[in-house]
């Protein structure tokens, strides 16, 4: 007799022959596979149940069979259709199944994966669709994602590291039904970048507005988490009335970053519409000054022009130029990153995307596992790119 190689040539060699055997089609190979190995598992446990093999007789029999009754799995290699026996008293349900569960375990995580990943509901059963010869309704992948409710728990209360440079705040405003109708709320967010120049989207919570005991809330959900501020460098926020008394409460030795962006949206608001492009361009240069002196020249030369034509504008800039500058203390290459929120802001668009077909989000619970797929989407994608990222300890030299 030949003695069998199993190296891994032959094996790779044997498998093209097995996949000839099934006439290419090895999915259809498998499912007749996983056919016969379910059907007998629940014969066996069946036999089990009953206390006796077929046509045996035994005094501690609890029943008789029934023949079978018809079941459609969905596996992860497509719909197999399965014969389950059953007894003639009832009250028996195989292994295999969880009770009247149509669809496999492994293709429920599958499901949360995705979804997870940021695919809709209705993707993921065109999804399925296409990799397994068989969907599944957009309700039913609802009813698996509910699932996450849990997971969006563990989030909320794992602990975050206090190796964290930068944090940057910011909120989105959404519409979640309440009843019978859509109310607007606020979703705070929190996002971080540590030395090594790694990043992460650290925490979320929905709120009715930006008020300060609710990120008073949410900052000392951070503390608690662990992100005590003993490395905190600077702090980038909008321009919330409520966030800033808050910081001041939760971490009043870390200075604090006005948002560029929202300064500049604020400034739009002021002014004649036609000399707005050109009154917000030049405001718009200041922040390119690099450093805090040439900032405040230019601040002058600006207010010097726009004083009588735009009063109002002048002094909504003049009001916070102070909170606008601190950024001007660490290295010039960096200011691009720490001057604005806008790093959160890019996590935001899958979010107001789904906003766009949705309308608004059914409830609060859908809210958050919509949020919490973006974070895992987003947080997997920078784990991944860590080994192109370079340490930023540099940067925190302070300019001259």
């Amino acid at each position: 007799m030949q003695e069998l190689d199993f190296t891994k040539h032959n094996l790779s060699v044997d498998l093209e022959e097995v996949k000839k055997m099934f006439s290419e089609d090895f999915n259809g190979a498998c499912r007749h596979l996983v056919k016969e190995a379910f059907e007998g598992i629940m014969r066996l446990d069946l036999e089990a149940y009953l206390g006796a093999d077929r046509y045996e007789r035994s005094a501690s029999r609890r029943g008789r069979r029934n023949g079978f009754r018809p079941r459609r799995l969905l596996t992860s290699v497509g719909v197999v259709d399965l014969k389950v026996p059953r007894p003639r008293e009832g009250g028996y349900e195989p292994g295999v199944f969880d009770r009247y569960k149509r669809v496999h375990k492994v293709v429920d995580k599958g499901i949360k994966e995705m979804y997870l990943k940021g695919v809709s509901t209705r993707k993921v059963r065109d999804v399925l669709d296409a990799l397994c010869g068989d969907g599944v309704s957009a309700g039913y992948v609802s009813q698996v994602t509910k699932q996450l409710d849990s997971e969006v728990k563990r989030f909320e209360n794992e602990p975050i590291g206090d190796e964290y440079a930068f944090l940057y705040l910011d909120a989105l405003s959404v519409r979640i039904r309440y009843e019978l109708k859509a109310k607007r709320r606020l979703i705070l967010v929190a996002y971080g970048i540590r030395r090594d120049g790694s990043r992460r989207l650290l925490s979320f919570m929905i709120g009715k507005r930006e008020s300060q005991a609710t990120w008073r809330s949410f900052l000392e959900n951070l503390q608690v988490r662990g992100l005590a501020g003993r490395s905190l460098e600077l702090i980038i926020v909008d321009g919330a009335a409520g966030l800033w008394a808050a910081l001041d409460d939760v971490y009043p030795l870390v200075p604090h970053q006005l948002c560029w962006v929202h300064k500049l949206r604020n400034l739009a608001r002021y002014g004649p519409r036609r000399d707005v492009e050109a009154f917000l361009a030049e405001a718009a240069g200041i922040m390119y000054a690099g450093t805090a002196r040439k900032a405040a020249g230019l601040f002058r030369k600006w207010k010097r022009r726009w004083q009588e034509m735009n009063p109002k504008g002048v002094a909504c800039l003049e009001r916070d130029f102070h909170r606008l500058i601190p950024f001007f203390e660490f290295d010039p290459s960096f200011h691009k990153v720490i001057r604005t929120t806008n790093v959160i802001e890019r996590s935001f668009k899958e979010i107001r995307r789904r906003l766009k077909v949705m309308g608004y989000f059914q409830n609060s619970k859908s809210c958050s596992r919509i949020v919490l797929s973006q974070f895992y989407y987003f947080n997997a994608k920078w784990d991944h790119m860590k080994k192109w990222i370079e340490p930023i300890g540099n940067y925190f030299t302070k300019a001259a």
